[in-house]
């Protein structure tokens, strides 16, 4: 059993050139591993009680070898994945539920009659393009990462969703320096932070008229501190408005655009609320992307607003403002801003920077209950 600590992130295939041609992946400090025809698997019951508790279960044709796999869902903190993976490798196609016992497998499914429906849910095809970066970071220090550039497409009852990812998995190092290394990358090409496995695009493809993606209300304790608070508001919204462009990007539905606003607006309403306690960055580079994405954002959704004051949101104008607005928004998009603000929103959640700028009374409030 193995911890995956990796970042993935999302691009165009349009932008696959420009990311490959840039500096950093000319540098000494990485070096090219070459590419993998990669078919995969996944398995599930007919009514998905794999995904019920929350495991994912795949054998992966990877050149002569047949390796099956099995994934927790681990945790998700400001764009960094943490899980449990065990691998076995087969002798042929065929899943060993033996094997499976050495892992985290599901009480409910260890019984003959439940693994008797587990089959086919859907398979994933795609080309791996892989690197090692071997460097180190600004304090001289290890910082070793696989990188994994996979291109393909998840496919389920012929549909068919594109695939086409930057994985960054730290083998050395801090976090944080893998999230620098991204940021520099996220400067000159569009790249997204996207915590959407292959296994839930493979899900969704079963009823894609029904994918919504589900915001959940946070609790805290009583005695809950003020930075603690932020934090995980911060993080929920950092996991929710990529979270929403990306759904744009699969099902279209105009939702997905008006609720990504509401997200970035909760997002710049919580540094506002909390300025007490979380000064302002020196340099002003995270407020001044958020201000201008939700301004970009606000005026491409203003003709939905609109058509609900005149109550005529079938009228071939505001038709013709809608399809005017969702080219607006694929554009946006394909610029680089959005994704390069997610990522510097990330860096501040992991290593905490506001706390070098605390005077002594920040640090103080900081720490007290909300």
């Amino acid at each position: 059993m193995a911890m995956e600590i990796e970042l993935k992130l999302t691009l165009s295939p349009h932008h696959v050139g420009s990311l490959t041609s840039q500096p950093l992946f000319r540098s000494d400090a990485i070096k090219a591993l070459g590419t993998q025809e990669l078919k995969n698997t996944y398995f599930d019951t007919p009514d998905q009680l794999l995904t019920q508790h929350k495991v994912a279960l795949r054998i992966r044709e990877k050149g002569d070898q047949f390796i099956q796999t099995l994934k927790s869902s681990g945790i998700s903190e400001a764009g960094l994945h943490s899980r449990k993976e065990w691998e076995w490798i087969l002798p042929r196609p065929e899943l060993d539920y033996q094997l499976l016992e050495t892992a985290e497998w599901p009480a409910a499914l260890k019984t003959p009659e439940a693994q008797a429906q587990i089959s086919t849910a859907f398979t994933t095809d795609f080309t791996r393009t892989l690197w090692i970066l071997d460097a180190q970071d600004y304090f001289g220090n290890p910082l070793k990462a696989e990188i994994a550039l996979d291109q393909g497409a998840v496919r389920y009852a012929g549909r068919e969703d594109p695939i086409c990812e930057l994985e960054l998995e730290l083998l050395e190092g801090e976090p944080t320096e893998l999230i620098k290394f991204a940021s520099d990358l996220a400067k000159r090409v569009p790249l997204y932070i996207s915590d959407i496995s292959k296994a839930e695009r493979g899900y969704r493809l079963h009823t894609p008229d029904q994918y919504k993606v589900q915001r959940d209300r946070l609790s805290f304790p009583e005695d809950a501190a003020k930075e603690e608070i932020f934090c995980h508001l911060l993080m929920n919204e950092l996991s929710l408005w990529p979270r929403y462009f990306e759904a744009w990007r699969f099902n279209r539905n105009w939702e997905n655009i008006t609720e990504a606003l509401e997200s970035l607006r909760n997002t710049d309403a919580l540094f506002e609320s909390f300025s007490d306690i979380i000064p302002v960055e020196p340099d002003g580079t995270i407020s001044q992307l958020l201000i201008k994405l939700i301004r970009q954002l606000r005026d491409i959704d203003s003709w939905r607003r609109t058509a609900e004051l005149t109550g005529r949101k079938d009228s071939i104008w505001h038709k013709e403002q809608a399809e005017r607005a969702a080219s607006r928004i694929d554009v946006l998009l394909q610029t680089a801003e959005p994704g390069l603000l997610a990522l510097l929103l990330s860096m501040q959640l992991v290593n905490r920077s506001w706390r070098s700028r605390w005077s002594e009374q920040q640090e103080k409030l900081a720490q007290e209950p909300l």
